[in-house]
Order: C-alpha cells, then structure tokens, then sequence
C-alpha cells in the first residue's frame, strides 16, 4: 500500500506539472527528498491576459510574477512544457514591449534544459540597451536557455553564488547578438558550459561585445575541467573581469574555456581573449584555449591609480593570435626589462625571462635578480621568422622550474625536438605573472665544421683548421691546387691576398679558424681538417660589406640574424657546386621568386653580409 500511495502521489504530480499549476514541496516519507516547487511555462506568448498556472496561457513573464511572488526560501523551479517547447525544435518568446521583470526570489531554477526555448529580445524598443534575464535572489541557476537578440545584456546574475549553466549536456545556456552574453555580479557566482556569440541551434556568427563580465569577487568563468569550460566566439572581449569602476573585488578564476573557436575548431575570432581591468585584482587565468585573437589576455594600465595585480596565468594555450599571448599595460608591445623591476602597473609589470641557451638536453636563461624564487614556466613558442610575433603556443610538458636566488633558471630531460622554438614566463611570489620573453632555438648542442672540398674556379668558404694556418708555396701543403687565397678586410672594398706563383704581392700570410676566404683552384682539392663547438660564435661587423662564416644554428635567414634585426639590408652567397659559379641572394616573401634563391643560412657556410652600421652578430645556440 505504501508503494501505491507514493506512486500515485507522484504521478499526480507530473499530471499538475503538465498542466502548469503551482505547487509546493511535496515529500512522501521520510528519508526521501523533497520535491521542489515551481510552475510550468505553457505559452510562448508575452501579450496581456496570460494566466499562471495554466495549462496553455502560462507566459515566462507572469511565471517570473508567480515566483517573486513566493516568499518561501526553499527551491522553485520555472520549467517549460514539453508540448509548446520540444526538444527538436526552437520555440521562440518573444520579448515585445518591455523587458522581463528581474528574478527578485531566492534559489530559483530557471529550466530550460531537454527543451527548445529560444528568448529573443529583437522586438524590444531600440532604446534603452534592455536586458534579457536578469536573476538577482541569491543561490539561483539558469540552465538550458537560449537567450539572443538583447540590446543589453543576454543574462545578468547579481545574485550571492548563483549558476548559468553547468557541466552536464544540456546545462549550458546559449547567448548572442547582446552587448553582453553573460553578466557575473553575484559574489560567488559561475559561468559553466555556457556557448556565447553563436546564432541560435547553430555554430554560425551572432556576435556579442563582451561574452562574459565579471564584476564580483570569487567567481569562476569555467571550472576545474574542460566540460565546466564556456565556449565564446565573435566577441570584441571573450571575458572580462572588470567593468572599470565599482568596488574592487578579487579571487575570479578563469579556467577550461576556448575563446576564438566555433564548435568544430574553426575561426570564431574575438578582438581579446581575456581582458583584466579596475577594480578586478587577483585573477587566475588558467588552462584556456585563445584562439584567432588580437590579444591572448590583456591587463589594463593603471587607471585612476589602481593598478590591476596579482594576475596569474598558468597552462593557457594559444593560436592565431595577431598580437602578444600576454600584454601587460595592454600596449601592443613586450615591456622591457630594467634592472631592479621596481614598476608599477599591469601585474607590476614584472620582467620577462630570457632563455640563454636552449638544446635538447637543457634550457637555461634568468629571470632577472630580483626574481628570486620566482616559477618558470616554459613553452613550445608559435615562431615566425625574426621572431617580433612569437608567443608561447602550449606548455611543455614539466616545463616548470623555480628560479635561484639570482634568478637563474634550468630545465633538463624535457621532450624537445631540435628545431623546435621555445618561449617562457615568470610569476612571482606576488602572483603577477610576465609577459612571455624572447623565444629560443632548440639545437642539438653542438656545430661540426669541416674544412671544405674545392672545385675548380673561385670558391667561398671558410677555414676551419684547429689553429692558424701560416701559407707558405703551396694550399693544401701538399697539393698545389690552390692559385691564390684572398681575405676581406670588413667594412670596406680592400682585399690581402697569397699567391702560390709568386711572393710579389702576397699581404695575406695567415688562414685564421672560422673566418671567411676566397680560395681559387686550378683543380678539384680535398681539405682537410675541421672543429666542433658547442656555443655559437660571435661575429663583428662592420658598416658596409662583411664576409663572415656563420656559427651557429641553420635558420631562417631572419632568425640567425635576428641580433642585428634592422641593421642589414642584403645577404648573399657564392656557390661554386660544379654547376657554373655563382652570386645567389636572399630576401623575404616581399621578394620576387626569381630574386630569391635562398631562405636560410647554414652552420658553417660563408655569406656575404651589408649593414648599416657596427654590429655584433650572435647566431641560434646550435
């Protein structure tokens, strides 16, 4: 008997709920949880002469005049029929002459969830920036909703620890075509699994100004894993903390959402992925995907003076990006570093880290001498050419050292391919993170040079015995295939010269390891000989032509003399390979194809190099 009551009790109640009519909590026995109240939405109208509960002229406006209504303080649930919104299709409330009335009660659920609800606020006047739901009792949710077309904000939660959305499959909201997605104003509240700046059903466009705004303390955008995370495209700011004025808050978590892409990985692109302002302190950033993006996170310069800090970003990736990965001061440009780091500003403006040297066995660099303790974080880098654009792309995998009290820092045994780029970043005991710094080649460690093999004719190269060679008749010492050596002398168009025919106008008496000579042969000859380094060599150069062999790193052109970036204006090499002699030149992609037969320059070979003005060039750590 006791079986057939609770059943029957409980069937009645889903026929009421269907009906639409209010309830109140309902138990059956003890040790059972109570069934929340709540009223059930059965028209989608928003005109005059709606009436709640009923079973077909129940608005979602007099439903949320029902629940304010409600004085009690246990859960009420606004849920939606299943005959008027079915889960295959889209049933659009339309919002017409005046915006929905703010949710006023405590702990109410908004349920939208295995139902097709669309609110659309297109119809509201123009004027006035209306809002779309605005929740402000505390301890409320809002799930499932699909929310567009506001001239304000598509959802507002002001209450203390309230929800949008959630982790599960069909939890999250949908927002677009708002000025704002999603508003967190609540101290304590969340934005999980929520989907901002897509049309409604669809993956296409509908862009918003900013997709989530935090304005409250304690707060978390996301969550502790990627099915808590939010997915925002077509944003001018994919998450805000910070609106600029109010009273200052701290403690937001940002964590698990992709901010740039489209359902299916495709270019959503927001002008900033995370935007840190007044008066928001004290924000982590951590383990978000930003994507085809002006600007990866941004922290905004002082303002009224309170500066924004305390920010830490850890494990985010990134892609696309046409700006920094991490832009402190929001300038467009890496800060630089200064001795003592004593700033004010984003973050402090705390100083990047420079990698010194960077091979497959080991990383190393400093973070400067005030970052004593300070935590490395290192990354494999999205490089381009010259490296003005490159930023940290995804952490390397225990890519994470504490600095020593000079702020010097080591990494070893990390998974790193030579050829690869690498990038990192600080945080200090204060919790500001830094800009990501200069990036770093990965090389094998060491350059093999080998005395080269001549062919008939003119031949550039250089000479790489294991200490200076003094010419004497002959070179090679017992070939005699060499007619003359010359060497020039950088800067200017003076050459010393060596002739094995004769002594009359030798000035050229000495071949001096890793310098760059002009050898010319009567026949094919064999060098021999050769040396092994293990750090790059430095060359110094002198304004005008300069004929070096470059030690260091193969790379891109741009790359290996990314150290005197701005100084040089043309770079050349001589081949004489047995198929005709010959002057071959570099340029960039701005260079016609037929004026360009080469990209990078090689551990080793001799190149002919114009500057502007004394330089000193440090290739690529080989």
């Amino acid at each position: 008997m006791g079986r057939f009551v609770l059943t029957g009790m409980l069937l009645s109640l889903a026929f009421a709920t269907a009906l639409g009519v209010e309830r109140g909590p309902v138990t059956s026995q003890p040790g059972l949880a109570a069934v929340p109240p709540g009223v059930v939405v059965t028209s989608p109208g928003d005109a005059a002469g709606a009436v709640c509960p009923d079973d077909s002229k129940c608005t979602l406006r007099k439903a949320i005049e029902l629940v304010n209504a409600n004085e009690a303080t246990w859960e009420y649930v606004i849920a939606f029929s299943e005959t008027v919104f079915p889960a295959n299709s889209s049933t659009a409330i339309t919002v017409l002459d005046d915006p929905l009335p703010a949710i006023t009660r405590e702990n109410v659920l908004l349920d939208a969830r295995e139902r097709g609800v669309r609110l659309d606020g297109s119809e509201l006047p123009a004027a006035g920036n209306h809002d779309g739901i605005v929740v402000e009792g505390a301890e409320s949710r809002v799930t499932g909703l699909s929310i567009h077309g506001f001239g304000g904000r598509c959802l507002v939660l002001s209450g203390t620890s309230s929800l949008a959305g959630g982790p599960l499959p069909g939890d999250g909201n949908r927002a677009s075509q708002c000025a704002t997605g999603i508003v967190l104003a609540g101290p304590g509240s969340k934005a999980e699994g929520n989907r901002i700046g897509f049309a409604a059903g669809s993956s296409g466009e509908a862009a918003v100004g900013v997709g989530i705004l935090v304005t409250a303390g304690g707060t978390t955008v996301g969550g502790p894993t990627a099915a808590h995370g939010n997915l925002i495209g077509h944003a001018g700011v994919g998450v805000k903390v910070g609106s600029g004025t109010g009273a200052a808050f701290e403690n937001t978590t940002v964590a698990h959402n992709i901010i740039g892409n489209d359902p299916v990985g495709g270019a959503a692109p927001v002008g900033t992925g995370v935007e840190l302002r007044q008066p928001g302190s004290r924000t982590r950033v951590a383990d978000n995907l930003v994507a085809h993006a002006g600007t990866g996170i941004l922290i905004a310069p002082t303002d009224g003076g309170v500066d924004v800090t305390g920010n830490t970003m850890s494990s985010n990736q990134f892609a696309e990006l046409e700006g920094l990965a991490i832009d402190l001061n929001g300038d467009g440009q890496r800060n630089p570093n200064d001795e003592g780091d004593g700033d004010t500003g984003a973050n402090n403006l705390v100083n990047h880290p420079v990698i010194t040297k960077a091979t497959q066995a080991q990383v190393s660099g400093s973070a400067g001498t005030t970052c004593n303790g300070c935590e490395v974080a290192l990354y494999v880098a999205a490089h381009t050419p010259g490296g003005a654009g490159d930023y940290g792309a995804t952490p390397v995998a225990g890519g994470t050292a504490a600095a020593s009290a000079t702020g010097d820092f080591q990494f070893q045994g990390l998974p790193l391919t030579p050829g690869q780029w690498v990038i990192a970043l600080v945080t200090d005991g204060d919790g500001n993170t830094s800009e990501f710094g200069p990036a770093a080649r990965v090389g094998t460690g060491v350059v093999q040079c080998a005395n080269p093999a001549l062919n008939p004719g003119w031949n550039h190269a250089g000479y790489f015995g294991s200490g200076a060679f003094a010419l004497g008749d002959a070179y090679p010492v017992n070939g005699g295939q060499v007619a003359s050596i010359h060497h020039l002398t950088d800067g200017t168009a003076d050459f010393t010269s060596w002739y094995a025919s004769t002594t009359a106008g030798r000035t050229l008496y000495t071949l001096s390891p890793g310098e760059a000579y002009w050898f010319f042969a009567t026949a094919a000859a064999s060098g021999s000989g050769g040396f092994t380094l293990t750090v790059p060599v430095p060359v110094n150069l002198k304004a005008g032509w300069n004929e070096l062999v470059y030690i260091g790193a193969s790379a891109d052109v741009r790359d290996a003399l990314a150290s005197v970036a701005g100084k040089y204006s043309a770079v050349y090499r001589f081949l004489n390979d047995g198929q005709g002699p010959r002057w071959q030149a570099w340029g960039d992609a701005t260079t016609p194809d037929y004026a360009r037969a080469f990209t990078d320059m090689e551990a080793c070979g001799v190149y002919s190099v114009h500057v502007s003005e004394d330089a000193t060039l440090i290739p690529p750590h080989p």
